[in-house]
């Protein structure tokens, strides 16, 4: 049956305590989301989330990446780098890829070897839906930091060569930056979908969360599926109730829905 997914990338900045996992947990049930892809991840605790299934890659640098994905949802071909960085699955004929780039000025070059020789051996053929996302560390577009020297000229091929789209890039779209420092702001965590993909999204959303410093990026794709939810209605009611979020609007920027 068709359903609409839910979908978030999020920087976890490393969380371990109990109150901020418990945060997490509770924001995931708040937000309703269907799968969420984690960056910064530097445990396994997470996958003690209730009624989530969690796949996670720490790696050698104990600062690695994760997927969960709702009980009822099958995630096959799981395939996770040694780094940590990457954990990509196959959802539906979807290719999902959760990514974290090495961050910091000091490793550009680095970040660059990762885009060209990493991240190609997962991604699938161009024939393929493809949902690329995570905390790229740098931006494509100089509208998208107020800073310099962030642009990727690498990640800028890769996503032009697999036809991929910022699914948060409209016409009209301000910028919608996901992470702010002292000296500026970028928009780092973004999610590319394919073509096809960009026609069944029901809008988009950076949303912010308490318990890290960077904003999630929401998704709602239209998709055929063969998942039967529980009616996100009664499922949320009470949540419905009492939230005291941002809600959604049509307008764009932080908070806000985005509609295709």
């Amino acid at each position: 049956m068709p359903y609409t997914y839910k979908i978030a990338a999020i920087n976890i900045n490393g969380i371990a305590s109990h109150v901020c996992l418990k945060m997490l947990e509770d924001y995931l049930r708040q937000q309703d989301i269907d799968i969420v892809l984690l960056l910064e991840v530097t445990h396994t605790k997470i996958t003690s989330f209730r009624r989530y299934n969690a796949y996670v890659n720490v790696g050698i640098e104990n600062r690695g990446t994760a997927i969960l994905a709702k009980e009822g949802l099958s995630l096959t071909d799981i395939t996770r780098l040694p780094s940590g960085r990457v954990i990509a699955v196959y959802y539906e004929g979807t290719r999902i890829i959760n990514i974290y780039a090495p961050s910091g000025a000091e490793k550009r070059r680095e970040r660059e070897v990762f885009y060209n020789t990493e991240v190609p051996t997962l991604l699938p053929p161009t024939s393929a839906e493809i949902l690329l996302a995570g905390d790229f560390n740098c931006v494509l577009s100089h509208a998208d930091s107020t800073e310099h020297g962030k642009y990727s000229r690498t990640l800028e091929k890769l996503v032009r060569g697999f036809s991929l789209h910022d699914a948060q890039d409209t016409p009209t779209s301000r910028p919608n930056y996901t992470h702010y420092t002292p000296t500026g702001a970028s928009k780092l965590n973004r999610i590319y979908i394919t073509e096809h993909m960009w026609k069944n999204k029901h809008g988009v959303e950076t949303v912010p969360a308490a318990f890290t410093d960077h904003f999630a990026v929401i998704i709602r794709l239209y998709l055929e599926t063969n998942y039967t939810p529980q009616s996100r209605v009664l499922e949320n009611e009470h949540i419905f109730a009492t939230r005291d979020g941002l809600p959604a609007q049509t307008t764009g920027g932080v908070g806000t829905m985005e509609n295709s």
